[in-house]
C-alpha cells in the first residue's frame, strides 16, 4: 500500500506535463484540424491546376479551356478569350457555385471572345454605370445556362448589360435586380432593371426575367437600336416569361414595364414559345407590339 501512496505524487507531475502538451498541439493544429475549405476554389480542367480567385484562373487559361468554380467566389471579374465557366457542387463545397460582386462594381465583364456560363449564380454587383451582374461589351458573345443573375445593382442595366453583344439566356433567371442611378436613360433616370440589350442580339430560351425595377424605363428589359447603329433584336422561346417587373416613377413618363422598345428595335417569338409577358408596371409594352401573335401593350 506504501508503494502506491509514494507513486501518485510522482505521477501528478507526469500527468500535467501530458496535458499541457497535448494543449499545446492542439492549439497548434486547430487552425487545420478545425478550419474549412476556402470559400472559392476554381480550377482548369485541362490543367487541373487551381486557383483562389476567377481571375486568376481567367488569366492563366487558354482559349477553349472550362474553368470549374466552387463555393462563392468575391471580387469582380473580366473575360477576354474564349471560356466556360462551370459552377460545381461537391462534398467539400455543398452551397451553391456563386460569383459575388462584393457590391464593388460589375460582378464579370466580357471583354471579347465567347463565355459560357454554366451553374452559376451572380450576384451583390453593384456600379454607378452600366451592368450590376454582367457586362458584355461590343462583339462578345455570352450564354448563360441553367444560371441565375439576381440582387444586383447599377445605375442603368441592373443584371446585364449588352453593349452590342450576343447574348443568350437557356433556363436562365434575371431577377430582384435594379436600376437606381440618377442618369444614363435620357439623363431623367435610369433604365433596364433587369437586361438591356443595345444595339445586340439578345435570346431567351426557357427563361425568365422577373422582379426587376427601373426607376425610369424598362423594369424587365430595354430593347434599344442606337441612333446609327446595328438593330436590336430580342427573341423569345420555350416557356420564357417576363413578369412582374416595375418601372416606378411616373407612370406618364415610366414606359415599359416588361419590354421598352426604341429605336426601331424588333421583338420576336419563336413558334414554340408557350410563356407570357404579364405582371408588369405601369404595362407590358411601349410601344405596344405584337409578339408571337399575342398584343402587348
Amino acid at each position: 500500500m506504501a508503494s502506491r501512496k509514494f507513486l501518485a505524487p510522482m505521477r501528478a507531475p507526469t500527468i500535467i506535463a501530458a496535458l499541457a502538451l497535448a494543449v499545446g498541439m492542439l492549439v497548434v493544429l486547430s487552425p487545420t484540424a478545425v478550419g474549412g475549405p476556402p470559400s472559392c476554389a476554381v480550377s482548369n480542367t485541362r490543367t487541373h491546376k487551381g486557383y483562389s480567385s476567377l481571375q486568376g484562373a481567367v488569366n492563366a487559361a487558354k482559349a477553349g479551356d472550362t474553368l470549374e468554380v466552387k463555393g462563392t467566389c468575391v471580387g469582380n471579374s473580366s473575360v477576354d478569350r474564349n471560356i466556360t465557366l462551370s459552377g460545381v457542387t461537391n462534398k467539400a463545397f455543398p452551397g451553391a457555385p456563386t460569383l459575388d460582386g462584393n457590391e464593388q462594381g460589375t460582378v464579370l465583364t466580357i471583354t471579347a471572345g465567347t463565355t459560357t456560363i454554366r451553374n452559376l449564380a451572380i450576384t451583390n454587383g453593384k456600379t454607378s454605370d452600366f451592368g450590376g451582374g454582367i457586362a458584355a461589351r461590343p462583339g462578345s458573345s455570352l450564354t448563360l445556362i441553367n444560371s441565375t443573375v439576381s440582387g444586383n445593382s447599377a445605375g442603368s442595366s441592373g443584371g446585364i448589360d449588352s453593349d452590342g453583344g450576343t447574348v443568350t439566356l437557356i433556363g436562365s433567371t434575371v431577377s430582384n435586380n435594379t436600376a437606381a442611378g440618377a442618369t444614363n436613360c435620357q439623363d431623367a433616370g435610369s433604365c433596364a432593371g433587369g437586361i438591356w440589350n443595345f444595339g445586340g442580339t439578345l435570346t431567351l430560351i426557357d427563361s425568365t426575367v422577373s422582379g426587376n425595377t427601373a426607376t425610369r424605363r424598362g423594369g424587365g428589359i430595354v430593347n434599344q437600336t442606337p441612333t446609327g447603329g446595328p438593330a436590336a433584336v430580342l427573341t423569345l422561346s420555350g416557356t420564357t416569361s417576363i413578369t412582374n417587373n416595375h418601372a416606378i416613377s411616373d407612370p406618364a413618363v415610366n414606359l415599359g414595364g416588361g419590354i421598352w422598345i426604341r429605336g426601331g428595335a424588333t421583338v420576336s417569338a419563336t413558334g414554340d414559345w408557350t410563356g407570357d409577358i404579364s405582371g408588369n408596371t405601369p404595362d407590358q409594352c411601349d410601344p405596344e407590339t405584337v409578339i408571337g401573335g399575342k398584343t402587348c401593350t
